[in-house]
């Protein structure tokens, strides 16, 4: 009898580049039983694909990866790929420029088999050489850990504000039909991931760093194009219209356009000249700004920004 399948790691890649390599050497070492590999090679035309290829007809566990080409997408549509064709009851995310820990499939494998959680929470390192690894600051999403109901902790991981989607595996029964937003190259996960906590009925925190997140030195984060800063727009106006996440807690929602209109403030700040606030945006901003001045476990610095910003924004106008 075949060995049922826990743990999907759904793996999307495009021109890794160097760093593919240091990632499938740590994938293959977790790859232990009860745990898969969904590969996605989104259009690669940098040997990367090759580099896949090759790695699996040399592996110890070749039977343990699944290996799905498809043309250039984009890695939401890479990650629904993988989802589609993951064999697991649980679906991790893994990017192809990280590595994985020592202990990660069995750190996750247990909170599996022994609680059977809705959502993992796990810990992770930061670095941009993995030298750096032993000697980084391990970080959490919430501070507690072990099981706990998920309207218990969520507001915490929402005042993170970190979407990562490695940051969470998810019981794929819970949301049969979770995807990311095609076509969205800046923040799609901000825009999916809060519907796992919206079905999740528990979370368990993994108070394990497990994860390595590589940092790269040029950040793309607000060097965005303008199409992705009207895309986010779009969203933020659904958001505050009820018409994405109407049935999300109130107090998560209102966490969630928080950061969202944080992000968008500084946004406008770095895209080109022809993006400005509308009076309306502002308005909204410095609402929801003065509306969390004393909601505790949020920064201050953001807070004020959003409470007045026409002063971050003068600039531009």
């Amino acid at each position: 009898m075949d060995q049922p399948i826990y743990l999907s790691l759904v793996i999307p890649f495009y021109n890794v580049g160097e760093h593919f390599k240091p990632l499938l050497q740590s994938l293959e070492q977790q790859l232990i039983a009860g745990v898969e590999a969904v590969l996605v090679c989104d259009g690669a035309n940098d040997g990367s694909l090759a580099l896949a290829q090759q790695h699996i007809a040399a592996s110890a566990v070749t039977k343990r990866y699944q290996l799905i080409t498809q043309a250039n997408a984009g890695v939401s549509a890479a990650r629904n790929q993988g989802i589609a064709h993951a064999r697991g009851q649980y679906i991790s995310f893994v990017d192809a420029d990280d590595i994985l820990l020592d202990g990660y499939s069995e750190t996750i494998l247990t909170a599996i088999t022994q609680h059977q959680p809705d959502l993992i929470e796990i810990g992770f390192k930061r670095f941009s050489d993995p030298a750096q690894l032993t000697n980084a600051k391990p970080r959490y999403l919430t501070k507690k850990a072990g099981l706990h109901p998920c309207d218990k902790v969520a507001l915490s991981s929402f005042k993170a504000n970190r979407w990562y989607p490695w940051l969470r595996i998810y019981r794929k029964a819970i949301a049969s039909n979770f995807g990311f937003p095609v076509n969205v190259s800046f923040c799609e996960d901000l825009m999916a991931i809060p519907e796992l906590y919206q079905q999740a009925k528990t979370i368990f925190c993994v108070h394990q760093p497990i994860y390595g997140y590589r940092e790269h030195a040029a950040s793309a984060t607000f060097n965005v194009k303008p199409e992705a800063l009207v895309a986010l727009k779009k969203f933020s106006l659904a958001l505050i219209n009820g018409e994405e996440y109407a049935d999300l807690p109130s107090k998560w929602r209102s966490v969630l356009q928080f950061n969202l209109a944080y992000l968008l403030l500084k946004m406008h700040k770095t895209s080109d000249a022809n993006q400005y606030l509308s009076p309306p945006l502002t308005a909204h901003f410095r609402s929801i700004g003065r509306r969390h001045m004393l909601t505790p476990g949020m920064s201050l610095r953001k807070k004020l920004r959003l409470s007045f910003p026409n002063t971050l924004c003068a600039a531009k106008r």
